[in-house]
């Protein structure tokens, strides 16, 4: 119980400072702006011109999906691992991982609380944009408001975890960044970024359901009708995409302490 109110604190005296500078709400703000503004154009000609529905899909339901990613990266949990390469390069992990704290959690937490503000206030406001603009998702909200919960927590978790084992990297390699660029474009295409999962083709729907790179954004799914019977197995391959990422990081991390070590001696 302590190290959740531990969590919460420094979740809560992060996003505070985020909130005193608005700087980051209004750039995050522009940016879903342009990305929603151009996305939404192209698509309702796209749907047009397809007698509106793809693959049995309508333009609302896409539009929602895409939205939804959207949101989700505004939490920009990428940050994580430059945050952790920062600190190997300039050996101040070499003190973090000494301290009583976890150096992993008190840096998860930290990417966290800068994400978060930005993203409950723009979920928030563009929620109701949404539904003026677009409409409501045809949704059974019974399965949609907790599994849609569910499944964007186990999909931070899952992604603070592969994006950390990358960040870690940087202690085996000069530079990891083209580690991160080949993972996060991995992530983005299985998880609707470059094109709604709806109009994927069958291969490469499999390949987003199965992979954890696609499991990272399963919240962008919720809203299609066929979430209703997925919802069980989806929730449970990201948890086991968690148990085998949350082993990966630990042998890493460990690995790392070793590392560190014997360059500090």
């Amino acid at each position: 119980m302590k190290k959740i109110r531990f969590g919460l604190n420094v979740i809560k005296i992060i996003m505070m400072n985020q909130i005193q500078d608005k700087t980051n709400l209004l750039l995050d703000m522009f940016q879903m702006f342009s990305r929603c503004f151009i996305i939404f154009l192209l698509y309702a000609y796209v749907f047009k011109l397809n007698g509106g529905l793809i693959n049995g899909v309508d333009y609302s339901t896409t539009m929602w999906s895409m939205f939804i990613y959207f949101c989700i990266m505004i939490l920009n949990i990428r940050r994580i691992d430059r945050l952790i390469m920062d600190d190997v390069k300039s050996g101040n992990i070499e003190l973090f991982m000494n301290k009583p704290t976890s150096y992993l959690t008190l840096s998860f937490l930290k990417v966290v609380g800068q994400g978060l503000f930005s993203f409950l206030f723009i979920s928030l406001l563009g929620t109701v944009i949404m539904i003026l603009f677009v409409g409501i998702p045809s949704v059974d909200l019974k399965i949609f408001v907790p599994t849609f919960i569910l499944s964007l927590v186990l999909g931070q978790i899952l992604g603070l975890l592969i994006y950390g084992i990358i960040g870690l990297m940087a202690f085996f390699m000069q530079d990891n960044r083209p580690l991160h660029w080949i993972v996060d474009k991995f992530i983005m295409i299985l998880g609707g970024s470059y094109l709604p999962i709806s109009m994927f083709p069958p291969l490469l729907k499999w390949i987003a359901f199965l992979s954890p790179f696609g499991a990272v954004n399963f919240a962008s799914s919720t809203v299609y009708a066929s979430w209703n019977s997925e919802w069980l197995m989806r929730l449970g391959l990201q948890v086991i995409w968690i148990i085998i990422f949350g082993l990966l990081l630990g042998f890493v991390y460990k690995n790392s302490k070793k590392k560190a070590m014997i360059n500090g001696g």
